[in-house]
């Protein structure tokens, strides 16, 4: 019997157990199953023993991820048979470690939740820029707690950067929602000329927001990355983006169509112009096609490496 897994990743004192014990006492998530909790770190909220009664919950402590192994995954089951099992983990070891050993059981990751303090992410993003992707990379929601008078643009434009597919919510320091991101972030009455350094957030904006470019003219500046060989004159081309260090460079790639590969210089950067148009892409989502009426030869931006500033 299969029985599913909730993840709940990110640094200390960043939310987790917060929002797994009002989960677990909340009745349209919880109606009687046996939950085993797995953590692998303590912070100031704790598992008192009249939660773990009042919603029928089990705790387990491991030290390090690499301990759930197949071993103990079926030691757990004999002991516990839960109906599911909610992880907590730890902010500073890596999150693609868990299961490593346990490829085989029956144990299946069905949501991957991501908690931030956005008090102390910027620094987190700074210094501790492998946890913070480890932690992004296979998340489905991140949650960013005490958001109020902090720059929700920055932390979002760089966690979409590391996974476009992820939602971000915001949280203030009531642990309401939040929403005070500008939705217009490019005004797309009028034509648009993307300067170099808003590569990255028009990029991102494009992703979440596709529709809204739909028909709009478009100017920016960008190297061939790729040739779509199934098509004539389409290429991907785009800049790369360092989102975690330099090591990890991902392309940040636009589909575009009338561009001859063969004319194309390796490395050369060109300015093109032309009207975006909306299609949907082989996963189901809404992607932004630029049909190019222009190109000519630029000048590569003075920093190659796309900032989602």
């Amino acid at each position: 019997m299969v029985k599913p897994v909730y993840v709940f990743s990110g640094f200390l004192d960043a939310g987790k157990t917060t929002a797994i014990k009002e989960s677990l006492l909340d009745p349209n998530f919880n109606d009687g199953e046996t939950t085993l909790i797995i953590a692998f770190e303590q912070g100031d909220v704790e598992y008192d023993d009249d939660f773990l009664y009042d919603s029928n919950s089990v705790i387990e402590y491991l030290d390090n991820v690499t301990e759930l192994t197949n071993e103990k995954v079926r030691e757990f089951e004999e002991y516990y048979n839960p109906d599911r099992i909610v992880i907590e983990l730890n902010g500073m070891q890596d999150d693609n470690l868990l299961f490593a050993d346990a490829e085989n059981s029956n144990w299946l990751i069905v949501d991957y939740l991501t908690f931030f303090d956005a008090t102390q992410l910027k620094f987190q993003m700074m210094n501790w820029k492998q946890f913070v992707y480890n932690h992004v990379i296979n998340s489905a929601v991140c949650y960013i707690n005490r958001s109020d008078d902090q720059d929700l643009l920055y932390f979002r434009n760089n966690l979409k950067a590391i996974n476009r597919q992820m939602t971000v919510v915001f949280l203030d320091n009531e642990g309401k929602v939040t929403n005070k991101i500008e939705q217009q972030l490019f005004d797309t009455s009028k034509d648009l000329v993307i300067e170099d350094d808003d590569y990255g957030l028009w990029y991102i904006d494009a992703v979440d927001n596709a529709e809204k470019y739909d028909g709009c003219k478009i100017t920016l500046k960008l190297k061939h990355l790729d040739t779509v060989k199934q098509y004539q004159n389409v290429c991907i081309m785009g800049r790369q983006a360092m989102v975690c260090c330099s090591n990890d460079l991902q392309s940040i790639g636009l589909t575009c169509v009338n561009v001859d590969p063969k004319l194309i210089k390796k490395d050369q950067y060109y300015c093109l112009t032309g009207r975006i148009k909306v299609l949907d892409d082989e996963e189901g989502f809404k992607t932004c096609v630029l049909y190019v009426d222009e190109m000519k030869e630029a000048e590569k931006p003075a920093d190659e490496y796309v900032n989602f500033n």
